[in-house]
């Protein structure tokens, strides 16, 4: 596995307050984690908002019940600053580590995520694509508030 890094950042409407509950509420993360074909049902999301706490989640494949588990932790929590959060190598995914930053811009919250990590080629291209499509799910999430 090769050590790779990414970073996204989009630009929300609404409040860092907002968008800090977003990520950090299991109803609100049952919403729109996970990139599109996929659900991450609320009985399966573990939260302990705390550096050294859980972050447990199974992302379910819509079309046949593929289930997706992901084991992290919080390594960083700033509120309603940053989350950083790690995982393991675990179901020959790699190992990584994903630092969310919540940028205040008034009545708008930028959002920026950095992945580092290290992942086979297919993996960092899907994850990539995969952040590309949660964050737009968040979008819509956002939408409906």
């Amino acid at each position: 596995m090769t050590h790779r890094e990414f970073t996204l950042s989009h630009v929300f409407d609404g409040p860092r307050a907002l968008l800090w509950r977003a990520w950090t509420e299991p109803e609100q993360l049952a919403r729109w984690w996970g990139p599109e074909g996929l659900s991450t049902p609320l009985n399966t999301i573990q939260l302990d908002v705390r550096p050294g706490g859980v972050f447990r989640l199974t992302m379910v494949l819509d079309a046949d019940g593929t289930e997706f588990p992901s084991d992290m932790a919080f390594r960083e929590v700033v509120e309603p600053e940053r989350l950083v959060f790690g995982w393991e190598a675990q179901r020959g995914l790699g190992a990584g580590e994903v630092t969310i930053t919540f940028t205040d811009r008034g009545d708008k919250t930028e959002i920026t995520t950095h992945f580092a990590g290290y992942a086979a080629d297919e993996v960092a291209e899907q994850a990539q694509a995969g952040w590309t499509q949660q964050l737009r799910k968040l979008e819509k999430h956002l939408s409906h508030q």
